[in-house]
């Protein structure tokens, strides 16, 4: 790291794309599995981090899949998940991100004994402690689950709805985009937009191109959760770039995935030039082990972006946030004062 680092990590910044199980401290995890004797594979906490975390320069889906397999059953609790709701939002203060749209699907939580109900009670709880003590604006977004029952989607629906007042902003469709349709879900998204429920898709991420246009003509979307493979259908890229949707892309988590197999030959840059409204999130921070600074320093890194250029994706942030108009205005206004405030 260098000096570009450290400017970026005291500029305000706005993070649309961060699941919370993939989020946690490995420090929470150890804690959290000896107060309930949950087996763990390792003895200690820097021990641990080899299972729940994942190196830079992993290139297996399979790895990446395998840290959350030696925690999840953990997360099936309203309280767990409440801790984590506020821990991940206090780490996203930390990092000086000012709005943190954070997601999570009750449908995969809500077991032993727990309704998804229960689930969203404890995380909604987490979001409010820490949006009191740190003033972090910390939205929800609810998932569905493509390999889940579109009952199960509809379910979800129905309480982002019930819950709208409490914080929840939007609903996604996450999960296995190649074997499994975003169709299938259409009722569920049809009635959430008939609810003003915002929506987003995770599409042409290890889909193909097709999961982006279905996502757009079918779920009828607002944002694009990833669209790695936007490029591969020139009419849909330019359709892109005039209607300015935008697209959460996620540098790092694409490359451990093997989403895409370098820095180098991630189609954000492109994109960005091209004026596609593209933004930079985490993804799964706590399990890639990053930080939104980090993601927005492999800009420069890889892209030789200017500081300038850096505030052009902040402010892309900004603009694509579920929120209201008056506070995207206030919060561009903040961050350009701010960045002023920083040269």
């Amino acid at each position: 790291m260098d000096q570009m680092y450290e400017i970026i990590k005291k500029l305000p910044k706005a993070d649309l794309h961060r699941h919370l199980d993939g989020s946690l401290r490995t420090q929470t995890i150890y804690e959290v599995a000896r107060e309930r004797n949950y087996p763990l594979p390792a003895g200690s906490v820097d021990e641990l981090g080899r299972y729940v975390q994942v190196s830079e320069d992993c290139r297996s889906l399979a790895d990446f899949l395998k840290a959350f397999n030696t925690f999840y059953p953990l997360l099936m609790n309203p309280d767990v998940m409440e801790r984590a709701a506020y821990e991940v939002s206090e780490d996203a203060y930390n990092d000086n991100v000012k709005y943190c749209e954070l997601r999570f699907a009750p449908v995969l939580q809500a077991k032993e004994g727990f309704s998804m109900e229960d689930i969203l009670a404890g995380v909604l709880k987490g979001l409010k402690k820490a949006h009191e003590e740190f003033n972090i604006i910390n939205p929800l977004i609810l998932c569905c689950y493509r390999s889940e029952s579109p009952e199960s989607s509809l379910e979800t629906v129905k309480l982002a709805i019930k819950y709208r007042d409490k914080g929840i902003v939007a609903v996604d469709l996450a999960g296995d985009e190649e074997h499994y349709p975003a169709s299938a879900h259409k009722e569920a998204f049809n009635l959430a937009r008939k609810n003003g429920i915002q929506i987003t898709v995770h599409a042409g991420e290890a889909g193909s191109v097709n999961n982006i246009r279905e996502a757009v003509e079918v779920l009828k979307t607002d944002r694009i959760g990833h669209g790695i493979h936007i490029l591969d259908d020139n009419k849909l890229y330019q359709d892109f770039i005039q209607r300015q949707i935008p697209l959460e892309m996620c540098l790092t988590s694409n490359i451990q995935t093997t989403v895409v197999k370098s820095y180098e030959e991630h189609p954000f840059s492109k994109c960005f030039r091209d004026g596609l409204k593209v933004t930079i999130n985490t993804d799964d921070p706590g399990v890639s082990n990053i930080t939104l600074s980090h993601e927005l320093y492999l800009l420069h890194k890889y892209y030789r972006f200017s500081l300038d250029e850096i505030k052009r994706v902040i402010l892309n942030n900004v603009e694509a946030s579920f929120t209201t108009k008056k506070r995207k205005a206030l919060l561009k206004q903040e961050f350009e004062k701010e960045f002023e405030s920083r040269k």
